[in-house]
């Protein structure tokens, strides 16, 4: 009985971490990146990380050697004090430096544990070394690059402590239903602070994001969540209701991602779809896959109409609008606008946006794209008609004709990244370039052309590599045997398919974003494949 209480509460840990990776996600995403927050926020994934890697240790682990522990604390809180005093020329906010401090006495004594497992103790998971060896050379590599990020060194520490982290079967289940669990209650309570503060008043929801991709991004994670619960629920035969619970949560999922309006966001979501019910398929040995296909249709047409009324109706019942850093607008629905003001979305409006979306390539659409809204914001500059110029003799940038066009947009943006692919990558300094005399391209909509060009080459073949060999892992250990927790392999392909498949045509915004930090989590299962067979 103990036991059984102390592994619940351990689960209900790893539920509170995991929503609070969705709310690192959420806050780095939206922060104005003028007070430090932005940070903080970012860097606080390696706390929660820290606690996520320390649950595994007891009490007795420290006492048994306490000298370096002791010798740690004792430099490391000095150092941070000193740091957070007189820091200031290396990060500018003390939040943040704060944040930074945290990080560092927590993964010191990390490290240590660390150590203390690997050459006395001889604890560590049994590892799958081609797997951890392609990985690690990777990181180095990133580290080692022209890109000058910090964040492949922080996250060699971080996710190399993780993986060596000898988890017993049970806290593997109890770390993978806690990340489910935290997601999905941090889309209630994400969603939740949406329905009251962002009155929808922008065709292409961003619901509690700044951003209708960050937005769509956020509800294909909790996708993954909702579809690895109902291939749980099916495997222990849950009471009928509880089921019914995760395929309406598919459907009100579904109907939100079908709010963005975003056509990545739409075939992501249609993948984890489609694994989700094989999966089931394979699992209950049923020829139902066609009637479960119309059950995921009949729960989206029942639950969008309520989740399209939430959105609509109950922030302008509250009047209480928020805005990120540079939304404000007076177009925007503000406190003293009433409910049935003409500057909220309406039902028809949604479903026009919708089909020019669909029939894109036949008319194409869009008065309300935001490349087109972007380019048409403001007179360019003296800078920025030299920069187009300039980018305009090299072939890459269009005339303005295009600017409603995605198709051309995505050929000249590759166009660009990868002809500047090398092997050593580019600091940031060094990459983007003028599409219009209003807009320049910051990052190549894409994650693998992005890494490539972060990193190099190298690193852009091995982070493909890594994708396909760990969904091919993952696929054949649900293959070998689909009753044995076919929710956690099947899950960890659909926390990894969200990055690769929504990273085919957005960046997926790099490091702090929850997909990479899932991502990096989901690699666990592949890099200790030989322990699970």
């Amino acid at each position: 009985m103990s036991l059984k209480l102390h592994l619940n509460k351990k689960r209900i840990l790893y539920a509170i971490c995991f929503a609070l990776f969705c709310l690192i996600d959420q806050r780095s995403k939206t922060c104005s990146g003028l007070d430090g927050w932005l940070e903080s926020f970012r860097d606080l994934t390696g706390v929660v990380m820290a606690v996520v890697i320390m649950s595994h240790y007891h009490v007795s682990d420290f006492m048994k050697r306490k000298l370096p522990y002791m010798v740690w604390s004792i430099v490391s809180i000095a150092g941070g004090v000193l740091f957070c005093l007189f820091g200031q020329e290396y990060e500018y906010f003390l939040n943040d430096r704060i944040v930074i401090a945290m990080d560092v006495f927590l993964f010191g004594h990390i490290l240590i544990h660390t150590f203390i497992d690997l050459l006395i103790e001889k604890k560590r998971p049994k590892l799958n070394k081609r797997f951890a060896c392609v990985w690690l050379f990777m990181m180095l590599w990133m580290i080692v690059s022209r890109s000058e990020y910090i964040w492949p060194l922080t996250y060699l520490i971080m996710f190399g402590c993780f993986y060596l982290t000898d988890y017993t079967r049970e806290e593997q289940e109890d770390l993978f239903q806690g990340m489910l669990d935290g997601i999905i209650l941090a889309f209630f309570l994400i969603q939740g602070w949406a329905f009251v503060f962002r009155p929808y008043d922008a065709v292409r929801y961003k619901g509690a994001y700044n951003n209708c991709n960050l937005n769509a991004s956020f509800y294909c994670i909790v996708l993954a969540a909702a579809v690895s619960k109902l291939i749980y629920t099916t495997r222990k035969s849950a009471n009928k209701w509880i089921r019914l619970y995760y395929w309406l949560g598919i459907g009100v999922t579904l109907s939100f991602l079908f709010m963005t309006i975003g056509r990545t966001g739409w075939m992501t979501g249609a993948v984890l779809v489609l694994v989700g019910l094989l999966s089931i398929k394979k699992i209950t040995g049923s020829k139902n896959f066609i009637k479960n296909c119309f059950v995921v249709v009949l729960c989206f047409c029942l639950m969008f109409p309520l989740v399209f009324g939430a959105v609509r109706y109950l922030p302008p019942a509250f009047h209480h609008p928020v805005w990120f850093f540079g939304e404000w607008r007076e177009t925007r629905v503000h406190s003293w606008d009433k409910w049935d003001s003409e500057k909220f979305v309406d039902l028809d409006e949604l479903l026009k946006a919708v089909s020019g979306r669909i029939g894109y390539f036949l008319d194409y659409f869009s008065e309300k794209s935001a490349l087109a809204i972007r380019a048409k914001a403001a007179e360019a500059t003296p800078e920025q008609m030299a920069r187009y110029e300039e980018a305009l003799q090299q072939g890459y940038a269009l005339g303005l004709e295009y600017k409603n066009q995605s198709i051309p947009v995505r050929k000249a943006i590759y166009k660009y990244y990868i002809d500047h692919l090398n092997l050593f990558g580019h600091p940031y300094s060094e990459q983007g370039f003028q599409l219009w005399p209003t807009y320049w391209i910051g990052h190549a909509h894409n994650i693998y052309l992005q890494y490539g060009t972060d990193f190099g080459i190298p690193v852009l073949v091995l982070f493909v590599a890594l994708m396909i060999w760990a969904a091919a892992l993952y696929i054949r250990q649900f293959l070998a045997n689909p009753l044995e927790k076919p929710e956690e392999a099947v899950g960890s392909l659909l926390f990894l398919l969200v990055p690769a498949v929504f990273g085919l045509f957005e960046y997926c915004w790099g490091v702090g974003s929850l997909s990479i930090t899932l991502l990096f989590i989901v690699w666990r299962r592949a890099i200790c494949y030989e322990k699970e067979r």
